[in-house]
Order: C-alpha cells, then structure tokens, then sequence
C-alpha cells in the first residue's frame, strides 16, 4: 500500500506549487501588471493549469492591450476574430491587430496579411 501512497503524494505536490505560483501571477495581475495579465490570459486562452475559459482570458487580455503589451493586443485581435470569449468583430480585430503590428509585432503582422489575402477582392474593385 505504501507505493500506491507514494506516487499519490509526488503528483499532488507539483500542483500545489503549480497554485502557488497562479495565485503570485494573479496578485501581480490585479497589481495591474501588463505582462502577468498577458500570461494569465494566454493560461485561460490554452486552458494551461487551469480550466480553459475564454471569457476570462479576453479579460486578461484586455487589461493588458490596453496598457499597450504587443502580445496582448495581437492576442486580443484573435479573440475577436475568432470570436473567443467576445463576440466575433473583424473590425476591432484588425484594429487590435494594427496596434501590435505597428510595435513590431510578428503574430499580427502575419494575421494582418491573412485578413488582406481573405478580403483581396475586396480591396482591388
């Protein structure tokens, strides 16, 4: 019994230091930390050590975009493009997009060009 005790306990410990280390990043979240914010919402966006929940990685997001983090805003242009968590709005998307695009973002910049190639015949009458 105590070998089915033991693998028991290893893999309880990992994930209470896993919550301890959510709680930190949530303090500093709510500190209003950009780059804590970010990663709480990339953690909710993937469901990483947490339930996936899109609504509450829009709003980490957001808090983050709009302290002017690159890598929120092109994350947060996805949640509307895709419509994660927030209805779909390709309009606010390219504009999040444009945000981090222009900081030298790579995932916009890739995602702005998407969106071009997709709407093309639009552009050219």
């Amino acid at each position: 019994m105590h070998s089915t005790t033991s693998p028991q306990i290893s893999q309880v410990q990992p994930l209470i230091e896993e919550s301890g280390e959510i709680i930190k990043l949530k303090r500093f979240a709510e500190k209003g930390n950009a780059e804590a914010q970010y990663k709480l919402g990339l953690m909710y966006d993937m469901g990483e050590d947490v339930d996936q929940d899109y609504g509450k990685a829009f709003g980490w997001y957001e808090k983050s975009a709009n302290q002017g983090l690159a890598s929120s805003q092109s994350k947060l242009g996805s949640m509307y493009r895709y419509g994660k968590g927030v209805e779909v709005n390709h309009a606010k998307a390219s504009e999040w997009y444009w945000k981090a695009y222009e900081q030298g973002n790579e995932e916009a910049h890739y995602q702005l060009g998407t969106i071009y190639i997709s709407n093309k015949d639009k552009f050219s009458h």
